[in-house]
């Protein structure tokens, strides 16, 4: 479809950056939310941990699942409350691919870490807290999302990294 193409030619030439075209934006954001939520939430409620020591902890990595369980939970949620096609909802492969990825970045430091370890401003909002209030909005229940929400705005407020 003509969006689609549209997409694909604005990036053709870019052959550093993996890109991927889906047509339901809400999806989409879930989706990216499956690594985000889970690795840069412990990376940070950690104290600013790298993922290798995410995903080589079994208690971390087992957080990690139940997060990335969590986020899809709220996903697929959210995509119904927009009538999308059940066919479309995230579940165990978007979970396996984001803990395979995520098993092979080595000492990768996130980009909300690195703001927490720098002290600079992190971006709690958007990346946490919304996601958060959309679960609630639901009725989807998300407690170790919800947890680590909880540490990491402790955190941006002890260290006024607004």
């Amino acid at each position: 479809d003509a969006e689609r193409q549209a997409f694909y030619d604005l990036w053709k030439d870019c052959k550093s950056i993996e890109h991927v075209y889906d047509e339901d934006l809400t999806r989409a954001r879930w989706s990216k939310m499956c690594w985000n939520l889970p690795f840069n939430g412990i990376s940070v409620a950690m104290g600013g941990i790298t993922i290798d020591l995410v995903v080589g902890d079994p208690g971390l990595k087992r957080l990690a699942y139940a997060v990335i369980d969590e986020t899809i939970a709220a996903a697929n949620a959210d995509l119904e409350s927009k009538g999308a096609d059940p066919s479309t909802f995230l579940g165990e492969i978007e979970k396996e691919a984001m803990m395979e990825l995520s098993c092979t970045m080595g000492p990768y430091k996130p980009s909300t870490m690195l703001d927490f370890t720098n002290r600079r401003p992190m971006e709690v909002k958007y990346l946490f807290r919304k996601p958060l209030d959309r679960a609630n909005q639901l009725n989807c229940p998300v407690p170790h999302l919800e947890t680590l929400v909880t540490q990491i705005e402790a955190f941006q407020r002890m260290y006024d990294l607004y």
